[in-house]
């Protein structure tokens, strides 16, 4: 096995793979990067046996084929230091040979067939996404997770896949996020009760977008208790087990708007005034109080002091308030791009409804503070 490739393109994909080895495991070659050389391209592999990631790296000046393991912490401390545009590999029995510039390594690595096989995704059933909706899907639902539980179902995103759409929701059991988006199924594909989906994988996903660019097709596909995304040309692949457990009946949550009130409220002055109160909060006194009148709503907090601000709204309803956590607030509020006002749904002594009038497939539900 023999290449040469460009340094910084190398360390692009390489670096991605190598996020998603094992951090220790009894197979040690689990901590490594597979290196597969082709005759046109080379394949990245990397699992730690809940997620896996298989990347291809094209524009690699080949010599001759091969596989190789590739000590993922050596080799990302190499690349942190490399300053030469090229990148050198050959292999040579166990010992791996590589060199930037005039710098010169000759590494042992262990035997690459005992590195599991990833195979690539040749299923015809499946949904399909442009991934820039499905970069919304996520950024808009991970926040929402019980971060504190990572084998439990609320510590993931529920995906929900029918004929033409993808649901994704999530919850801590004190708020809850949903957002539907457009897809398109393939091969009758549907999921049946919803797919748990970890953070982990979802993580994945946004990097491979982020590399491959968010107009490129995803294919989305779900069985056997594992979830599989790929890129367009099959360029990224990430493959992951599903959460165990029952998720919440979410649309039960979703409260109704008919026996609300509602008020109208620009995103950023809401935004602004939420930042500027929560300063005066503490750990004993969290939350803040949302006072809405007609024409006006008034934010205040108490704990470091006395604080309010008043934000002009549209509202012509008897008055009512509510004392929310202004952390669940902010993560909410950084959703949003090109959007000017909030719809707010009330109703006494209940959980409040957050939608986006310029988008009304995103929804967001909080528990207010007692």
């Amino acid at each position: 096995m023999k290449i040469t490739c460009n340094s910084e393109k190398f360390a692009a994909k390489f670096n991605l793979a190598a996020a998603y080895v094992a951090s220790r495991d009894v197979k040690t070659v689990l901590q490594d990067v597979k290196m597969v050389v082709k005759t046109d391209h080379v394949i990245f592999s990397a699992t730690d046996n809940e997620t896996s990631i298989r990347i291809v790296l094209r524009d690699v000046e080949i010599g001759s084929e091969g596989a190789v393991m590739i000590p993922s912490r050596l080799m990302k401390s190499i690349l942190q230091t490399a300053k030469a545009e090229n990148i050198d590999f050959e292999l040579d029995g166990d010992i791996l040979d590589i060199r930037v510039g005039t710098a010169f390594y000759e590494i042992p690595t262990p035997d690459a067939n005992d590195f599991p096989e990833i195979s690539l995704f040749t299923g015809e059933a499946y949904h399909e996404v442009l991934g820039a909706d499905l970069l919304k899907n996520i950024s808009r639902t991970t926040f929402a997770t019980d971060m504190e539980n990572n084998k439990y179902a609320l510590s993931g995103v529920l995906f929900e896949l029918a004929d033409g759409s993808i649901d994704t929701v999530s919850t801590d059991g004190r708020r809850l996020t949903h957002q539907r988006g457009k897809a398109v199924s393939h091969g009758g594909h549907q999921t049946e009760s919803g797919a748990i989906v970890p953070l982990k994988a979802l993580n994945a996903v946004e990097k491979a977008i982020g590399e491959v660019g968010s107009e490129t097709a995803i294919k989305i596909a779900v069985e056997g208790g594992k979830i599989t995304f790929v890129t367009a040309n099959d360029e990224i692949m990430i493959t992951s087990r599903l959460v165990d457990g029952r998720f919440p009946a979410w649309r039960k949550i979703i409260p109704e708007k008919t026996d609300r009130v509602k008020a109208d409220v620009p995103l950023n002055d809401f935004q602004l005034a939420v930042q500027q109160m929560k300063i005066m909060t503490t750990e004993s006194q969290p939350g803040l109080l949302l006072n809405f009148k007609p024409g006006q709503l008034i934010i205040s907090a108490s704990g470091n002091g006395k604080s309010s601000k008043p934000v002009v709204i549209a509202y012509d309803q008897n008055e009512i308030q509510t004392k929310l956590d202004p952390n669940f607030l902010v993560d909410f509020l950084r959703c949003f791009s090109g959007v000017t006002n909030l719809s707010i749904y009330l109703k006494e002594n209940s959980s409040v409804l957050f939608e986006s009038q310029q988008d009304d497939d995103y929804a967001y539900i909080l528990m207010p503070l007692a």
